[in-house]
């Protein structure tokens, strides 16, 4: 295929305009919210990182940093599909030119594929759907690891983390595969700081959970020794080793709940049952399906508990001289549905109080309502995986995830100012060789830049009011 590239002509163009004459594209630098999020994308380092991402398999045609920027942003769209979302993206050329794409492409398509009888359809352009797939599948999942720890460094970096509490949970994602996610939740919006995607639906119990050791490894690495202080983790994710580990090896206290049948659960029911326990009322606003209820519980902790023998086991290995544990028992008062029951919180922090480890643990359900939900309900990423290749479903979880922080930093104060940034930086960018207007007009081989009040002059329709300085006639002498 050989590239026609546009030459500017002001001249050329407004005349044709006036005659009447049909362009062939037309299209604006204008900023919305979609605009915003792939300046702040290109911010924090997504582009530049996908730009180094090997790929397994040269080939002729489109380059990979295209396709893979493309790709970066297809996430942000309302519809969850790969075709449905490219479709709505190359509608927008804006958007491609902020990508990387030029005008030829945007209007011409850059390879040969996906043609019929009749040329080249509006579809494949500047590219088919299933261009970006087979891109996807040319990359190895481990690739995406990489990826993934390039791209939390960079919200390091800029100190867009904060806070030293975390949680780690699962969700399948069905057909076999589940999402693990360490999630930081110290703020007022969860950002995804590690995931794995895993095939089966095993339990990590017996494994000493090493999904979720190489997750703390991981953010350790990207955050420093001191960045993670309280984990949250449920217990389909967490041992007795585990919890060893995290306390006497990284200074990490864990919260975790354990199921009734664990002895420690047992002891606090007797020594409750033989009035040993000290029980405190605690009363707080929860919210179900929209609806706050106010939930009442009592409380009764007891610390020293020795009940854990792995725990015991692994925290001597590592020189614990009398390891032991925090419990708090947890029961409902004038429980209003058959999910509350009795149930006990671990620790291997002491609180003073059971309500306070009680309200830590509550930020846990950031995980599930703020992040896992709006992954499956707003994002898509259950019901459109991209493909059944599983290295395509590695790339889509990797995106998406990138582009849900994004999208949360963007909804923050500072993460506004990041945007509001890049806006600024990619307009200087393009007023090198698209001028300061935001409307382009292509006709033929030739293009040029108008403001929209001049372009509707030109077409006949001149407007009422203007937005652009008015400059009154200087008075004569």
């Amino acid at each position: 295929m050989v590239l026609q590239w546009f030459e500017r002509n002001q001249e050329f163009v407004a005349e044709a305009l006036q005659r009447g004459e049909r362009p062939d594209m037309a299209t604006t630098m204008d900023s919305g919210p979609l605009d915003d999020l792939v300046a702040l994308h290109d911010e924090l380092g997504v582009f530049e990182i996908l730009d180094n991402l090997p790929v397994g398999r040269r080939r002729r045609g489109i380059e990979d940093r295209l396709l893979l920027r493309t790709l970066a942003v297809l996430p942000f769209l309302p519809t969850a599909s790969l075709s449905g979302a490219s479709s709505l993206l190359f509608r927008d050329p804006a958007i491609l030119l902020h990508l990387g794409w030029s005008a030829v492409q945007i209007r011409m398509g850059d390879n040969e594929r996906h043609r019929s009888p009749a040329g080249r359809q509006p579809e494949s352009l500047p590219c088919h759907a299933e261009t970006l797939r087979a891109e996807l599948a040319r990359i190895e999942s481990q690739a995406w690891l990489t990826v993934q720890r390039a791209g939390v460094q960079r919200l390091f970096d800029k100190q867009l983390l904060r806070g030293t509490v975390y949680a780690i949970d699962g969700s399948g994602l069905g057909d076999g595969l589940r999402l693990v996610a360490l999630v930081s939740v110290s703020a007022s919006r969860p950002k995804i700081v590690a995931w794995r995607l895993l095939e089966g639906t095993a339990s990590e119990k017996g494994k000493e959970a090493a999904v979720t050791r190489s997750l703390i490894e991981q953010l350790l690495e990207s955050g420093g020794k001191n960045c993670l202080d309280l984990l949250l983790v449920d217990a389909l994710y967490a041992d007795g080793p585990l919890l060893a580990w995290c306390k006497y090896v990284h200074g990490i206290d864990v919260l975790v709940p354990i199921p009734k049948e664990r002895e420690i659960h047992r002891d606090l029911e007797q020594l409750a049952a033989g009035g040993l326990l000290k029980f405190e009322r605690h009363s707080y606003v929860r919210t179900i399906q929209g609806h706050k209820q106010r939930r009442v519980l009592e409380l009764g902790s007891q610390s020293g508990l020795t009940g854990w023998e792995s725990f015991l086991t692994a925290a001597r290995a590592y020189g614990a001289a009398q390891p032991c544990l925090w419990a708090c028992l947890i029961q409902p008062v004038n429980p209003t549905s058959p999910d509350d029951r009795p149930w006990t919180l671990v620790s291997t922090r002491t609180w003073e109080h059971g309500r306070d480890a009680f309200q830590a643990f509550r930020s846990r359900w950031h995980i599930e309502n703020d992040a896992y939900r709006e992954l499956k309900e707003g994002w898509g990423l259950e019901a459109e995986r991209w493909g059944r290749n599983l290295q395509v479903q590695h790339a889509r979880v990797t995106l998406t995830c990138l582009a849900f922080n994004t999208a949360q930093i963007y909804l923050e104060r500072h993460g506004t100012k990041l945007a509001a940034k890049g806006i600024r930086r990619l307009r200087r960018h393009y007023q090198r060789h698209l001028g300061t207007q935001p409307t382009i007009i292509f006709i033929g081989r030739y293009f040029a830049v108008f403001p929209l009040e001049e372009l509707l002059k030109l077409i006949g329709l001149r407007p009422y009011q203007s937005r652009q300085p008015y400059l009154a006639p200087a008075h004569p002498p």
